[in-house]
């Protein structure tokens, strides 16, 4: 199941994915690497094993699976940084499965970078039993004190045909003959301001004057409503709000489309640049 143009790709997606979600959620910097030796049966023992779809992929497409040592020991580990200082094994695995779901967010982002078009997670469930015939492969999370643990991913032939497709795509005749101008290459290096949107209301001007230190303006949306992404003045996407490394960040749920988004921003480089 595995693709001359998909393994090195996905392998790097899954090394940086989960890297970032655990040194998100724990502070700590972790080392993820492949390795040749599969797991030993201890280090299998009752697995977290998640099924993940993408929307462009027909069926399951991506699986990932944890031994109990690995999510019991890094659930933990997340949950005594977020101040729990004694966490049953329901809250670690709990805990592993939102890292998990954080690290195939960003195997898809990655994905979408690769193919030059939006690939987003679709549905996910945790497994029992393993499918028959995937290919796996190993992986190892080294900790800075150096303390290892053992997970391994497997794909679906249709994610690998993305890679090959794309490759296809990329070498075909008319590729070559509609590529990028040298002018386009310059307004790639255009700068826009991107700002985040957490809500929006409207008062008059004499509660704008009423308003000190300590008033509360509330807003059009609720707290599990989606954030609005803006690039110069332009909605292009929604997410919600993650913390990064103790600074609030953004994971993108939905994104337009490539062309929308670069239509967006060459039209309000273009608007900013006129001269009265």
């Amino acid at each position: 199941m595995k693709n001359a143009q998909a393994q090195p790709r996905l392998t790097h997606h899954v090394e940086s994915a989960l890297g970032q979600a655990l040194r998100g959620m724990t502070g700590a910097v972790f080392t993820i690497a492949p390795r040749e030796k599969a797991p030993d049966p201890s280090e299998a023992e009752e697995p977290f094993l998640w099924q993940q779809s993408f929307d462009t992929v027909e069926g399951p497409a991506f699986w990932i699976s944890t031994g109990k040592g690995a999510w019991e020991s890094l659930g933990r580990l997340t949950m005594v940084a977020a101040g729990v200082d004694d966490p049953s094994p329901e809250d670690c695995r709990s805990t592993w499965q939102e890292i998990v779901s954080q690290t195939i967010a960003a195997v898809a982002a990655g994905i979408t970078t690769d193919m030059e078009r939006e690939v987003a997670a679709g549905q996910g469930e945790e497994l029992k039993e393993e499918p028959p015939d995937l290919a796996w492969m190993t992986f190892s999370i080294i900790g800075a004190d150096n303390k290892a643990f053992v997970f391994k991913v497997a794909w679906s032939q249709g994610l690998a045909n993305l890679y090959a497709s794309r490759a296809a795509e990329i070498h075909s005749p008319a590729a070559r003959e509609n590529t990028v101008s040298k002018t386009f290459d310059l307004l790639l290096e255009v700068a826009l301001p991107v700002s985040v949107s957490f809500g929006r209301t409207f008062l008059q001007i004499r509660e704008v004057l009423k308003l000190n230190t300590g008033s509360i303006v509330e807003l059009d949306r609720f707290v599990t409503d989606p954030v609005e992404v803006i690039v110069n003045d332009c909605v292009i996407g929604h997410g919600e709000v993650v913390v990064v490394d103790g600074n609030y960040g953004v994971r993108i749920n939905q994104l337009a489309s490539r062309e929308d988004r670069l239509r967006t921003g060459m039209a309000g480089t273009i608007k900013t640049g006129e001269r009265p």
